[in-house]
């Protein structure tokens, strides 16, 4: 049997998300992610969700998502370990996101990037002819 690690999420920015580079030069961004889930009773509570993304998604993260934000998150359930300050070994369980949608508007839009002229915008655009070229099927 094969084996399956896929995790969707839709929730709210419990925070701003945390924006930086690696040593590399990869962009990441991590944040954490509240979920509601239902409880005894008809009570619901919170779980708090640490989100990580990498490279493009990383930077798109970092410029749009802010505190509140309702989102979709999808990607896989990650374990990992790393030696804290005090020099023991501590474990973390993340979700390495690998797509992310929002599902709500900002409250302030973010001013979208205009052309200076028609020719800079032709020369922007990509020709997905010579795209199609690549692809296996």
């Amino acid at each position: 049997m094969a084996n399956l690690n896929r995790i969707i999420l839709v929730g709210r920015l419990a925070a701003d998300p945390e924006s930086r580079s690696t040593m590399e030069g990869l962009p990441i961004a991590k944040f954490k992610l509240a979920v509601n889930r239902p409880m005894a009773q008809g009570a619901t509570g919170t779980d708090f969700i640490d989100v990580v993304a990498w490279r493009k998604l990383a930077e798109i993260c970092g410029q749009y998502l802010k505190k509140g934000r309702l989102v979709l998150v999808e990607g896989r359930i990650q374990n990992r370990s790393f030696e804290n300050q005090v020099g023991q070994r501590s474990w973390v369980t993340e979700v390495v996101a690998s797509n992310m949608t929002m599902l709500d508007q900002p409250s302030v839009a973010p001013a979208p990037a205009a052309f200076a002229s028609e020719a800079e915008a032709e020369e922007e655009a990509v020709d997905d002819t010579d795209l199609a070229s690549d692809l296996p099927f």
